[in-house]
Order: structure tokens, then sequence, then C-alpha cells
């Protein structure tokens, strides 16, 4: 498997990850593999914003991401201009 590189970091998928900052009610996208980094790191979101990747949620509980539906409008836009498939994360 080809790692490239882009903006954010290395990629190994061509995908947009929609991941939910800890205290956030917005998802921002990545390109970055989110289980790939480690909990706390501090990433540049494809629409250009600073975003912390949360800290996993222990095994018995839900994440609270997993209510969140609302996307970044800049994170989107760049997904869309690079035609890429998108996947909610959750931690």
């Amino acid at each position: 498997m080809s790692t490239t590189t882009s903006p954010t970091g290395p990629s190994t998928d061509r995908a947009a990850y929609w991941i939910c900052p800890r205290g956030s009610n917005i998802r921002h996208a990545t390109d970055i593999r989110p289980g790939a980094l480690i909990n706390g790191s501090a990433i540049k979101a494809l629409g250009g914003c600073a975003i912390t990747i949360p800290m996993a949620t222990p095994n018995d509980q839900q994440p609270r991401s997993r209510l969140v539906n609302k996307r970044c409008p800049d994170c989107a836009e760049v997904v869309e201009e690079r035609n890429l498939p998108s996947r909610d994360w959750d931690f």
C-alpha cells in the first residue's frame, strides 16, 4: 500500500473521516485515518482549522459524538472538491 502526503499529513486511505473534537457540536474532516493517531493529537482539518483527536470512549459507553450530524462547511467544501468518500468516525 502506498502512502501519499496531503497538506494535513500522511494518508494511506483516500477518504474523509468526519470526527467530532471533544466539546464540539460539529464534525470536521481529515484525510488521516483517526485510529492511526494518538488521542489528543493536534492536526489540521481539511477545512483549515486546528482540531484535536478526541480521547477514546470507555468500552461500556457510547461515544457522545454519535449524536452529532452537523458538518463543518469548510471541510465539506474540500471533501467535495477532492471527491472523497465520507465516513463518520467516533471514538
